[in-house]
């Protein structure tokens, strides 16, 4: 047995496993203990199962490896595993390379890096013990043997070593790892100068290598979003993160004999759950290799039970059966009943605790949960002298999958139990540290594409170059009409946007130096004031109107929250606190919550509406369609079952009597909410006392009802849920005009979901079909025309007889089609054949692939929307768009499917409303006049001349005339300035720090950045120091109102916006050298440089802030 001091305490399962393992006398510790050869067998419940892996980890003083039957279990295994094992011992999970059902099942690269990043993990550890947790497809999948992986199939890098940086880059390419402009994902590099920047699989963080000549200076890991330095570090092992970028034949070599259980030693403890059931998975998957040609990289079945034998030592967990059986190497763990819940109180908390006190009597009771500090607080008032639970009930701030019971030889029993089980909700994980979004994009801009110069207009970008005689200062070459040239310096690439318009009617080019640029501008700049004038009108309305302040949460709205299993994200805390504001204040709330699809915003539209039933006022909830209608009333009366509030809702799936009898509770106020399509918005419906409208996905709706929606925001609150916001109601929100929330964070386990464009095939289908079958998961396939769904639907049956299938429409008999949406929730259904109806909001976990046949007949947002039905569990899923064979695509289609395969990353909501701006012209977002002003001058340019004419009714600084601002001082300087190509190659890397740098306007956050460039590129060459100066001087010019610098060889100039007379002493205090002034300006008889004009510069910036008044009266 280990020795138990050695525990680090920050682990809070700790109490619950020293309380049983020092009782020794219990035969489950004796046996497991004692276990030097053969095997063990336990019968216990799944659910258990991690709990009894953490044991013989903690018990034996070896590696472990546990296998079991599925992928999905070894995921799930390996979360609550890691959980009660934290700092205590290494838990890693195995997973299995994925496959794509096309092309004869080849192997995903992603995967293969996430399994190489665990095999790397646990050789970087050593002779450290480890648990290891894998699923028999994992298991027979071949890997790098452990004599590649110990040679070829590693780079050992340590500071002070002699190397030369293309001999890293050679190894790195031959390891499997991809060359990009910059390092943010596993098994990426990219050099720079002297940097080479690796995120080696298995490592937390990537890694900055920083050579001097030769020979490695430092080595450091760093966060790939800031990609500033996290900690140096004195060596790095770089492991092998694809063998599949290898050659067929080099790739053969070194998998044909290496397996997952090479790794580990013949004393390492193997612990099987389920044999028979491992072997039957790993034969079906041989079977499904063998028949698609690629069974290169598998090993047999009978190979993996053969290589199970080497272990000494075997520890078989199987399934609890009643059985009075009593062995030397047996051993039962009876299952201990959960009581069914309760949870129709008002008091869910105390509900919970009545039931851990319940099961205290005769067990000893783990709380895993987030709600532990109310949980004891509640038990505190049970007893006074709380020791008499010091010793039964124990507390962790967690979350684990299963809450289970187990009793060992009939003594004391051991029940853990969960959030799910304590509250009826399970646990999703949150991540709560970071935004997926970047903070900064890059301004790329493809050869070709069609850019807008704020002074110039219209032009085609052509490329980036230098000019003779300019040293390393980069120009961005433009093209316009007539064969006109103009070549913008990089450090001015503020003022280029890239057009973004409609489809139709492409803009001609502007010609250089022509008249209809400006009096295009001048017109579109009007429209702008007019529309900025409306928009803030109907917002000061609002202002001005008296709405309903609504009460302050109270102890209700706390159990509410409470409720909820697990602490929100930042975003989410911000957003939901945004809108308690809005609610509780005398003005009318008109907020827009913009979040991806699955990232919580369901759960903030409840808590809102309860915040208003509270209040005594009544709730809508608009819908776009009856299917999501039914979703939210089932979301909304289990979020709310505890409350007394009354819920209904309103559909056709609805009977006219249903209809009716609903329209007079609402009238009499016995309905406090109501959720409804299209219906919540007849004449005939009529609220006692409406206090809060909530409208999921507005841009769904009809012309007549958005303008119904219009009338309605003077005097209600409103609440708008958007996944893919319309461009308008984004970009309005962010020029101040309508309140906008963001929510920016996915789940800590919510995977993106893989998306593919495939030709039709009947063989590809059946495959899918079976792929999400063999997990127990579930399906849609989409097809949206109803004359030949069910045509459809028998089709597939064929192809695949041995699943489930059924099909729905939005013209089905609405009671048919509630029992089929009612099937697929339960599970009933494997395949659902469908059209566009479920596109937006359904959640369901177990669906985890989407066929979209005929994608081409969508539009992008429909696109992105029907894919975020799937994947919203921890779960990998897929989407496959489905093509007709040797189908002739027009570029829209071909650039939208485009965009859906580009935009995979989980938050990229933004960037597809926008693309889709791009592709299917702006139509009547912004009303026809303004479709016309954007097609003129691009999307982009004409969001800023909103923005900015917006700040100026309401007297706020705009940053847009900051920038514009900046673009006006003149600066001719003698120093060369400019990134040079040998410093940073990669030209998107270039063009986003010149972005970058021309959009700081203060000091200090021109240092930091400074600082970061150092850290991320190493130290910076001269021209780049000067261009960092340049900007500064920028700064300095601004605040001290100067519009011209020039420095020449035999003299220098600065030109002031105001006149200088009477400042001629502070000016001799600072020129030692002869100098005139005029009016407005200084002329220095001799060269000034760039550090002397900084501090100049610096100088007068002093004066100025001393003598403001002096100053003052000067000007």
């Amino acid at each position: 047995m280990r020795v138990q001091s050695g525990i680090k305490k920050n682990n809070q399962f700790e109490s619950i496993f020293s309380n049983l393992l020092f009782q020794k006398k219990e035969s489950l510790i004796k046996k497991i203990s004692n276990l030097d050869k053969g095997f063990l067998e336990i019968y216990s419940s799944r659910e258990s199962l991690a709990f009894l892996t953490s044991i013989i980890s903690r018990v034996r003083d070896e590696s472990i490896i546990l296998i079991v039957d599925t992928p999905e279990l070894s995921r799930s295994l390996y979360e609550d595993c890691a959980e009660f094992l934290q700092d205590y011992i290494d838990v890693i999970h195995v997973p299995e390379i994925d496959t794509h059902p096309m092309s004869g099942l080849e192997f995903d690269s992603f995967s293969n890096i996430e399994r190489n990043g665990a095999i790397s993990k646990m050789l970087d550890l050593g002779n450290k013990n480890f648990l290891a947790i894998t699923s028999g497809l994992s298991l027979s999948q071949k890997t790098p043997n452990l004599e590649f992986l110990g040679n070829e199939g590693t780079f050992n890098s340590f500071i002070g070593q002699k190397i030369k940086i293309s001999e890293i880059v050679t190894k790195l390419s031959f390891l499997g790892y991809e060359r990009t402009h910059v390092v943010e994902q596993l098994g990426e590099f990219c050099v720079r100068g002297n940097l080479v920047d690796v995120f080696p699989v298995g490592n937390m963080s990537p890694l900055r290598i920083d050579f001097i000549g030769d020979e490695i200076e430092s080595i450091r890991s760093f966060d790939q979003e800031s990609q500033k330095t996290i900690k140096h570090v004195e060596n790095a092992s770089i492991r092998v993160s694809s063998q599949l970028s290898l050659s067929e034949k080099k790739s053969k070599k070194i998998a044909e004999d290496g397996c997952l259980l090479d790794i580990f030693s013949k004393n390492s403890i193997l612990v099987i759950n389920e044999q028979q059931l491992i072997e039957t998975s790993i034969s079906e998957y041989e079977k499904r290799f063998s028949l698609n040609k690629n069974d290169r990289f598998t090993y047999k079945q009978k190979d993996i039970t053969e290589r199970l034998l080497k272990f000494n030592k075997t520890i078989n967990i199987k399934n609890l059966m009643i059985s009075n059986k009593v062995e030397e190497n047996f051993i039962r763990v009876e299952k201990i009943d959960l009581k069914g819940r309760n949870l129709s109180s008002l008091d869910p908390i105390g509900k919970a605790v009545d039931r851990i006190i319940q099961y205290s009597k005769d067990s000893l009771v783990m709380v895993a949960s987030n709600n532990i500090a109310r949980l004891k607080e509640k038990i505190n008032e049970y007893s006074v002298n709380n020791k008499d639970f010091d010793n039964k009930i124990f507390f962790a701030k967690k979350s684990i999958n299963n809450s289970f019971g187990i009793k060992i030889d009939n003594r004391t029993g051991i029940i853990f139990l969960g959030d799910h089980e304590l509250f009826g909700i399970k646990n999703k994980i949150r991540n709560l540290d970071k935004s997926l979004s970047r903070s900064r994009k890059s301004k790329l801009f493809e050869k070709g594409t069609l850019v807008v110069h704020e002074d110039h207009g219209i032009s085609k970008f052509i490329g980036v170059t230098k000019l003779e005689g300019h040293g390393d200062r980069e120009y961005l070459e433009l093209h316009f009409a007539e064969d006109d040239k103009l070549f913008v310096p990089a450090d001015q690439i503020s003022r280029i946007e890239l057009y973004r318009g409609g489809k139709e009617n492409a803009p001609n080019l502007h010609r250089l130096h022509g008249k209809e640029w400006e009096r295009q501008k001048d017109r579109v700049k009007k429209s702008t004031e007019i529309l900025a004038s409306e928009l803030l009108y109907i917002h000061s309305s609002r202002k001005k109107v008296k709405g309903f302040s609504f009460n302050k949460n109270d102890d209700w709205m706390l159990t509410l929250e409470s409720s909820f299993p697990f602490a929100l994200t930042e975003d989410q805390q911000r957003s939901i606190n945004e809108i308690y504001k809005d609610m509780e204040s005398i003005i009318p709330m008109d907020r827009l919550l913009c979040g991806d699809v699955g990232f919580g915003k369901t759960e903030l539209a409840v808590r809102a509406s309860f915040k208003a039933v509270q209040s005594g006022k009544q709730v809508a909830i608009l819908v776009p369609t009856t299917v999501l209608a039914d979703q939210h009333y089932d979301t909304f009366k289990s979020r709310l079952n505890q409350f007394p509030v009354n819920i209904k809702c309103l559909s056709r799936l609805k009977t006219i009597k249903e209809s009716n009898e609903i329209k007079k509770q609402l009238r009499t106020g016995q309905v406090d909410i109501c959720i409804g399509t299209h219906k919540l918005l007849q004449n005939t419906i009529d609220f006692k006392d409406l206090g809060l409208f909530i409208v999921d996905e507005e841009h769904k709706f009809g012309v007549r009802q958005k303008e119904f929606l219009k009338s309605m925001r003077l005097n209600l609150d409103i609440l708008s849920l958007s996944a893919t916001p319309i461009p308008r109601t984004m970009n309005l929100a962010l020029s101040g005009v309508r309140d906008l929330s963001m929510i920016e964070t996915a789940p800590l386990d919510r995977r993106s979901v893989r998306t593919y464009v495939v030709e039709e095939n009947d063989k590809l289908l059946r495959e899918i079909i079976l792929r999400e079958k063999d997990r127990n998961g579930q399906m849609f396939i989409v097809y949206n025309r109803i004359n030949k769904i069910e045509k459809i639907s028998e089709k597939i049956k064929e192809i695949v007889p041995e699943v489930k299938v059924d099909y729905a429409h939005g013209r089905m008999d609405p009671r048919k089609l509630s029992d089929v949406m009612n099937n697929f929730s339960e599970k009933n259904i494997d395949v659902l054949i469908c059209t566009t109806i479920i596109e937006s909001g359904l959640d369901l976990p177990d669906s985890n692939t989407i066929v979209i046949i005929n994608p081409h007949q969508l539009g992008l947002a429909q696109l992105y929307q029907l894919r975020g039905r799937v994947g919203r569990s921890s779960n990998q899923a897929y989407a496959y768009f489905v093509v007709p064979k040797k189908a002739k695509l027009n570029s829209e289609t071909e650039k939208r499917l485009e965009a859906m395969t580009r935009f995979q990353y989980l938050g990229a909501g933004k960037e597809i409303a926008l693309r889709d701006m791009e592709i299917r012209g702006v139509g009547n977002v912004l009303g026809k006049e303004q479709s016309g002003n954007i097609n003129a001058i691009g999307l982009g340019l004409f969001l800023k001349f909103l923005e900015t004419a917006v700040s100026k009714k309401q007297n706020k600084i705009n940053y847009n005339d900051l920038k514009f601002k900046y673009s006006l001082i003149n600066l001719d300087l003698l120093e060369d300035i400019g990134i040079p190509f040998e410093y940073i190659p990669d030209i998107e890397s270039r063009l986003e720090i010149y972005d970058y740098l021309s959009s700081i306007f203060n000091l200090k956050e021109l240092s930091v950045y400074k600082d970061e460039l150092i850290d991320r590129f190493g130290l910076l060459p001269e021209s780049l120091i000067n261009l960092i100066n340049y900007q500064k001087i920028k700064i300095y010019c601004s605040k001290l109102e100067i519009n011209f610098i020039s420095t020449k060889q035999d003299q220098s100039i600065i030109r002031f916006k105001y006149s200088i007379i009477g400042m001629e002493n502070f000016i001799e205090e600072i020129f030692k050298n002869k100098f005139y002034i005029s009016d407005k300006q200084i002329r220095i008889n001799d060269k000034v440089e760039m550090a002397e004009l900084i501090q100049v510069l610096s100088d007068f910036d002093r004066f100025k802030s001393k003598f403001s008044e002096q100053f003052s009266s000067i000007k």
